[in-house]
Parts: C-alpha cells; structure tokens; sequence
C-alpha cells in the first residue's frame, strides 16, 4: 500500500510540474496582465508581452511617444546594439536565455495607431 501511495504521489507531481514554455507563456501573460500598459520612461510604453510556443519567441510590444513617435528614430545602427546589451545584462530573463530563447520587440507610435516604427528578432546568436 505503501508502494502505492508513493507512486500515486509521484505521478501527481509529475503532473502538476509545467514546462518551461508553459511557465513562459503563463508568465507573460500574469505580466501583461498586471503590469500592462505601463510607462517605462517619458517616451515609451510597454503595451504587452506574448510567448510564441512554437518558436520559443517572447515577444514585447512597445509605443513610443513624443519625440520618439517618430520614423527613424530607432533602426538597427542604435537601438538592435542597446537592446541586445541589455538582454545580455538582464538576469531576469536567463532561465529563458539558458533553453535558447528567442525575444522580439516591435515599437509602435502612439500618435498612428498600428504605426509599426520598429521592430527586431534577437537570437541566440545575438545574446551569447
């Protein structure tokens, strides 16, 4: 009986434990949530965050205002090199970073609605 028990304990962790895309998925979701939308300084929003299981992609989207609503103010000269050095330097995203995770940001105006004025894919590649 004991045996049993056991057994019937382990399979009930096992199936209670959730993948790492499953926790990443749940958590930017929580985040969003939460947390969204969200000043981050006097010209950027965050609007949501998203998990593409089938990629393995966190996805942040952004919009920009004031003097950053504009095109070409972001390109991948300046903002790709800033937004991989803080991706390399933000410890809250490692667990995510060790299982090869990919991360992608879009920046939209806020004055256009739908106004794509930058967007990105990092990969490891990028962030190793």
């Amino acid at each position: 009986m004991k045996k049993l028990m056991l057994f019937a304990s382990i399979i009930l962790l096992a199936s209670c434990h959730e993948n790492l895309e499953d926790r990443a998925a749940r958590e930017v979701k929580e985040y969003t949530e939460k947390k969204c939308p969200a000043a981050i300084d006097e010209f950027t929003i965050i609007d949501s965050i998203t998990f593409d299981k089938a990629t393995k992609t966190v996805h942040s989207y952004f919009s920009l205002r004031s003097k950053a609503d504009s095109m070409g103010i972001l390109n991948d000269g300046n903002a790709r090199p800033a937004l991989i050095d803080e991706l390399k330097r933000n410890t809250n995203n490692r667990i995510y970073k060790d299982a090869g995770f990919n991360f992608a940001y879009t920046y939209y105006s806020a004055s256009r609605k739908g106004k794509v004025l930058y967007e990105t894919k990092l990969t490891t590649k990028d962030y190793e």
